[in-house]
């Protein structure tokens, strides 16, 4: 496993690790162990009694997903390196609320429950940090739930496509994890077949481009204005 200073340099800026104290998250961190995930292999089970651990992305990334009342699968994200999920569970010692699986080749750091709670309770700078932390969740999932609630169709697709735009590469239009139009549905809230229609009428007016399975983005601005305004419908 790399140094410790090299790990927290790649944790994502809003981790709710950053909210811990330099030598509580160092200690943390050397508690924690190293774990390779293969393809399509699941580290969280959506259900699974106690959330004992959560899990640190170091390179790859994972899918993060729910099968609703109804059995349909519903994608709430995709994790890219320095994002730690799981936190939920591992707080409140209750059954996962979603799956975790490994949306490519991936490997993680799996942070015990002990070793956090431990961490946040070492200062009160630690505990208030965390606490802000998920307030800071808290107010960024109404922001989205409320957005889905608003916008219509395409909105709700454009989001979902700029969220998956490359962040290493953003310029280029490319998407991260090269999803089906099955998985743009469940991350978008939508059936197959509506987002077939809207990318083959953004196709016609080269807002997108398809080869294969394979989808890029052309006009960055216009899906970035829909997402954030909607439309009229």
């Amino acid at each position: 496993m790399e140094n410790l200073d090299a790990l927290i340099e790649r944790l994502a800026p809003d981790a709710l690790l950053r909210a811990l104290e330099p030598e509580p998250l160092a200690q943390l961190l050397r508690s924690s162990k190293q774990r390779t995930l293969k393809r399509g292999e699941i580290i969280i089970n959506q259900g699974d009694e106690h959330g004992d651990f959560a899990v640190f992305l170091l390179a790859g990334s994972l899918k993060i997903s729910m099968v609703s009342v109804n059995g349909r699968e519903i994608i709430l994200n995709y994790c890219t390196p320095g994002d730690v999920v799981g936190e939920i569970a591992m707080l409140d010692s209750g059954p996962r609320t979603a799956t975790v699986s490994a949306a490519e080749a991936s490997t993680v750091l799996v942070i015990p429950a002990p070793a956090f709670v431990a961490a946040a309770l070492a200062n009160p700078s630690s505990m208030a940090g965390v606490m802000r932390a998920m307030a800071g969740r808290i107010r960024q999932l109404n922001l989205v739930v409320e957005s889905d609630r608003t916008f219509s169709m395409a909105p709700r697709l454009a989001r979902a496509l700029v969220r998956l735009l490359d962040p290493a590469d953003p310029a280029s239009g490319k998407l991260r994890h090269n999803p089906s139009q099955s998985d743009l549905g469940a991350f978008a809230g939508l059936a197959r077949e509506n987002v077939n229609r809207l990318l083959s009428e953004w196709e016609d007016q080269g807002i997108v481009a398809r080869s294969g399975r394979s989808l890029e983005v052309q006009d960055r601005d216009y899906l970035e204005m829909l997402a954030e305004f909607g439309d009229d419908d």
